[in-house]
């Protein structure tokens, strides 16, 4: 199994550095053919989403497809495949940023009985209370 960075992700999603985006193929080629081989963390995915929101000014829309694509492809790893699946479901239903949504899933598939939070904006997602 190989960790994806950040900025690996990037470059896949946004193919804009020729020279990098030459490398990532490579890396793609050598090491994404086993299902699972290519580890991408809650970590690295969040940032990443976030990165093609404020830097690269990234709808709602991209992201999701963006996210989608990863969990479309066999060769991508996750941390919990499932959570990533239901804050996608989550995110696109909703007002909420990726990540809220990847925290409310998570916790969720770890059995909580609820999310707490100072956060209004979340209080229309499944399992949340604010407090």
């Amino acid at each position: 199994m190989i960790g994806i960075d950040t900025n690996i992700l990037l470059r896949l999603w946004l193919d804009d550095d020729p020279a990098q985006n030459k490398r990532v193929d490579a890396l793609l080629a050598e090491h994404g053919g086993t299902p699972g081989s290519l580890l991408v963390t809650d970590v690295v995915l969040v940032e990443a989403i976030w990165t093609l929101k404020s830097a690269f000014e990234q709808d709602k829309h991209a992201q999701s497809i963006a996210v989608r694509s990863l969990l479309e492809e066999t060769a991508f790893a996750f941390e919990d495949r499932e959570a990533v699946a239901q804050a996608l479901s989550l995110f696109e239903a909703n007002s909420c940023g990726f990540a809220d949504c990847l925290v409310i899933a998570q916790h969720a598939r770890q059995g909580c009985k609820f999310t707490a939070t100072f956060d209004r904006g979340m209080r229309k997602l499944p399992g949340v209370k604010v407090i």
